[in-house]
């Protein structure tokens, strides 16, 4: 009677064994290390990078004149768009993270334009603006927020870095840059985050 139950007990302990022994021998698993698994992350930053030199080019083609856009009238744009102007720099406004350029750009319909300077810059008109940029392009809308917030970095280094923001009041500056569907602020300034952006001076020489 022993003899039969320990037969039986050697027969349950292999049906239990021999399932596990045989699974971690063929190991019908895959293992990838966490790295590997981040190999085909978006990079925003190159996406920026590469994306730029088109920005600027759609950016001067589209751009419309300030005097052409009857904002200061009530009338606003129902898309993002690309405008362009020359005006006097009356103020370099850093009261908040997202500063500002005050331009006054004269003419039959003057108006003022808050370009932003950082080191904050907000919202994603760069990207809106870009009609080559499109959503579907991106795999998820984090990549399409990401690609967003890396043309507003490469504009602090690659359009606001180069200038000399202590010295600008009383300067005249030329600009392109991109506003997005509600550009008017509640001081009556057109926001812009520029594309391009020279002393008109240094433009004409």
């Amino acid at each position: 009677m022993n003899a039969i139950r320990r037969r039986r007990l050697v027969v349950r302990i292999l049906w239990i064994v021999a399932p596990v022994a045989l699974v971690a021998i063929l190991q019908p698993w895959t293992i990838r290390p966490i790295e590997g698994s981040q190999a085909g992350a978006f990079d925003a930053g190159t996406f920026a990078r590469s994306a730029w030199p088109r920005v600027v080019r759609d950016a001067r083609q589209r751009a419309v004149d300030v005097s052409e856009l009857s904002v200061a009238s009530g009338s606003r744009p129902a898309t993002a768009r690309f405008l362009t102007g020359t005006g006097v720099v009356t103020a370099v406004d850093r009261q908040s993270r997202v500063g500002v350029l005050r331009v006054r750009v004269a003419g039959p319909r003057p108006a003022t334009v808050a370009i932003q300077i950082g080191p904050v810059i907000r919202g994603t008109a760069v990207r809106d603006a870009s009609p080559f940029i499109q959503f579907s392009d991106f795999t998820n809308q984090f990549d399409f927020a990401a690609a967003a917030n890396a043309l507003n970095d490469h504009v602090l280094q690659a359009v606001i870095g180069p200038l000399p923001l202590d010295g600008l009041v009383g300067r005249t500056i030329t600009f392109v840059g991109a506003i997005g569907k509600s550009p008017l602020r509640e001081d009556g300034a057109i926001e812009m985050v520029p594309v391009q952006a020279a002393l008109a001076e240094a433009a004409g020489s």
